[in-house]
């Protein structure tokens, strides 16, 4: 039987997003590869803040088409030849009087498959697993909450996980499920090959 056309509209969105997933992975790795062979290995890296991972560790090393800051200005959003955009930024977090309480030298690295559908006027990334999807870049955190990423380039996000890999549906915070934030869906595609499993929970 034919395809009917929602459906045909819903296999290639689901095409774009896997395919786009990871090609993503694999550029951005390229990317961290060769700034090692002038920066020196990743886990030594120190970028004081996002303008300076972004201009001396990364754009060097990658090719996009423009790049520009996020309204807020945590983050360096990147738009990418092949139609798709990342925003990448160096995590701090903040006391309530603005002052920095814990610097990190890596980051997150939010990949929206589709520019089109990033929207700097509001919060992009309330929730992930749908029109974007989170990774982490922490070679050198010792943290314990940092184990999965530590010593790797930049990998889907699992901070926080404790191994279960039922929680990386069920976790009530990062799960990728309708209540939590989504921040380990991509972590269940890169596990599935790439490929949005059959029981995905969520509409890309």
């Amino acid at each position: 039987m034919a395809l009917t056309m929602p459906a045909l509209i819903a296999n290639h969105r689901k095409n774009v997003v896997e395919t786009r997933l990871k090609h993503f992975y694999s550029t951005i790795n390229q990317a961290i590869t060769l700034s090692e062979v002038e920066h020196g290995d990743k886990n030594t890296w120190q970028p004081e803040d996002t303008e300076d991972f972004w201009n001396n560790y990364i754009s060097p090393y990658i090719k996009y088409l423009k790049a520009e800051n996020s309204d807020d200005g945590q983050y360096k959003v990147v738009y990418l030849p092949n139609g798709s955009l990342f925003a990448v930024d160096v995590f701090s977090s903040k006391n309530s009087d603005g002052s920095i309480n814990y610097q990190s030298y890596g980051g997150h690295f939010i990949f929206y498959p589709e520019a089109k559908n990033y929207k700097s006027k509001s919060n992009p990334f309330s929730s992930f697993g749908a029109k974007y999807f989170r990774f982490a870049f922490w070679p050198n955190e010792d943290l314990d909450i940092f184990k999965y990423h530590k010593n790797k380039g930049v990998e889907p996000y699992l901070a926080n996980w404790n191994g279960n890999e039922d929680a990386l549906y069920t976790n009530e915070r990062f799960g990728c499920n309708e209540t939590g934030n989504g921040s380990w869906c991509t972590a269940i595609i890169m596990r599935n090959g790439w490929k949005i499993p059959d029981d995905y929970p969520l509409r890309y």
